[in-house]
């Protein structure tokens, strides 16, 4: 795995062992962060905002953001080899000071950015049976109702959920989140939310 563009451009990433985690592919993430810029900044770069990653692994996407401009990261995994991954390689980049991990399950996390600060991008990357079902008694549904409550995101935030590309996602999400697009790269899809606009 490796940094794909940024300050950070290059650089290679260590990835966990096993097969409990799926890291991005290039093909996905270029694609996947492109939009991001078109939405908040420019292609190939995002503005200082506040990440939160979710299910993050070994820190791909977050640590993609970092490079790319934004200020911070939260990082939440419950696995605690990914998450002692995810610590080395922030440790190798220097990033500490620019990260926060939480060892956590996602759907007991309370993500808050420094300073109390809204998050500007939250990056929603669960196993793809996770996604298999959203209905209201579904472990999604409960874990998205959690982080309505539990963290505070900007009015023009952006949250990104990869998923297999069969799965056809809700329009709406707790947290006033509504879909706004949706891109397939062979298996892999990325749904995109943005907040509700009050009408």
């Amino acid at each position: 795995m490796r940094i794909i563009a940024g300050t950070l451009r290059g650089r290679i990433l260590e990835a966990p062992p096993g097969f409990d985690t799926r890291p991005i592919l290039d093909r996905v993430k270029t694609p996947l962060f492109d939009w991001l810029g078109s939405r908040l900044a420019l292609p190939g770069s995002l503005p200082p905002v506040n990440v939160c990653d979710l299910f993050c692994g070994s820190g791909t996407h977050g640590i993609e953001a970092l490079s790319r401009g934004a200020s911070h990261c939260i990082f939440v995994e419950r696995n605690a080899k990914a998450a002692a991954c995810l610590r080395r390689n922030l440790a190798t980049l220097k990033l500490q000071s620019r990260a926060t991990v939480l060892e956590s399950p996602v759907e007991a996390a309370r993500p808050a950015a420094p300073g109390g600060g809204p998050f500007g991008i939250v990056f929603f990357d669960p196993p793809f049976v996770f996604s298999e079902s959203t209905e209201a008694s579904s472990p999604a549904a409960r874990c998205l109702r959690h982080l309505a409550n539990a963290m505070t995101v900007a009015d023009d935030a952006a949250l990104t959920w990869r998923h297999d590309e069969r799965v056809t996602l809700p329009e709406t999400l707790p947290g006033n989140w509504r879909q706004i697009d949706r891109r397939v790269w062979r298996r892999n899809a990325v749904t995109f939310y943005g907040q509700a606009k009050d009408s």
